[in-house]
């Protein structure tokens, strides 16, 4: 533990610039953080554990559902973390006497976390697009290069290092009780060892690059699977007979469409976090107790709702662009309303 010069928690302290309303920042972070985050966290919830449970109906001899189980699984990671985080940040939830400060507890219980399964969803999310980039570009040596085996110890690998990478932080933050002359009361609330912040800031630096790479990998690999289907959809058009290139081709649109709608997906949702992590990293006043922290929580509290979305709206798009997902879900249903 640190000595009595050691630095304590200040992310949620008073703001040093005001280049946003408070009136404005109050409405967003009450809107977003807590109303709408909450209510996508809630329902994304229950949407992967539905995924859980038709993956494991449908079992794991596919590749594909070995990792879209996986992906289920950080999704529900990161969406509890930010139901926590929703909570903390409810003014009524922080304002009752508890016996802790609810926004620095949900910075550390939930905001690591949170980023934690983020990136595990994203390397997940790389994974995923490259497995089908090489179906298309070498679809005879595929499944001798992916195999269960494999995907298993990668999809394992992903979490193990994620975590790991985690893990310093909270050797950097400790949670203890603490007084605070300007409220005159004693809370618990974060504190920093000594060399805190630069462990910290290690670690963020780590997790940001992380992310940015998986990020790009998925811009990368859906150009190039897409590429690929347009080509070979244009080589069968001009080898087949007219009745067959039709089927061909649908089939072939209907993989683009699939693959270009999760990479849309993931883009749009994941774009503000990954730019907000930019700025982050070239910026050390932009963030919630820096010079820039209006405008950090603003932007924050608009991105941290994009990302659940990315974890939550899976349901929608395994139901209606699979139908293997759509048959398995449909006779859970079925059983359902006659049980």
């Amino acid at each position: 533990m640190a000595s009595g010069n050691e630095t304590y928690g200040t992310s949620f302290g008073p703001r040093p610039s005001r280049m946003v309303n408070d009136l404005v920042l109050t409405i967003f972070v009450i809107g977003f953080y807590v109303i709408i985050l909450g209510a996508i966290c809630l329902s994304g919830i229950v949407a992967n554990v539905i995924n859980l449970i038709v993956f494991i109906r449908q079992g794991f001899k596919d590749t594909v559902n070995i990792f879209l189980f996986s992906l289920a699984i950080s999704d529900i990671g990161l969406l509890i973390a930010s139901l926590w985080l929703s909570i903390g940040f409810n003014p009524y939830f922080e304002n009752a006497c508890l016996p802790f400060d609810a926004k620095e507890v949900a910075y550390l219980t939930a905001g690591w976390p949170g980023i934690c399964f983020s990136r595990i969803s994203g390397w997940i999310t790389a994974f995923i697009m490259l497995e089908r980039c090489l179906c298309i570009a070498v679809p005879l040596k595929v499944k001798t290069m992916i195999t269960v085996k494999r995907t298993v110890i990668a999809l394992v690998s992903i979490y193990v290092a994620m975590i790991g990478a985690l893990l310093p932080v909270f050797y950097a933050i400790r949670l203890e009780p603490r007084y605070s002359p300007l409220k005159n009361e004693t809370k618990i609330r974060i504190v920093y060892i000594a060399n805190g912040f630069a462990i910290e800031s290690a670690v963020f630096l780590i997790n940001a690059f992380s992310q940015l790479i998986s990020f790009i990998m998925v811009i990368i690999c859906s150009i190039i699977l897409v590429q690929n289907l347009i080509s070979k959809s244009k080589w069968r058009k001009s080898t087949s007979s007219s009745g067959d290139h039709d089927s061909f081709s649908n089939r072939d649109k209907k993989v683009v469409k699939l693959v270009l709608f999760i990479a849309i997906i993931f883009i749009v949702c994941l774009s503000p976090s990954v730019i907000n992590f930019i700025a982050q990293s070239f910026e050390p006043e932009y963030t919630a107790s820096g010079k820039y922290g209006d405008m950090f929580l603003l932007i924050w509290s608009f991105s941290s709702c994009l990302k659940a979305t990315n974890s939550a709206v899976n349901i929608i798009v395994y139901y209606n662009m699979s139908s293997k997902y759509k048959q398995t879900l449909d006779k859970m249903l079925l059983r359902c309303k006659k049980g």
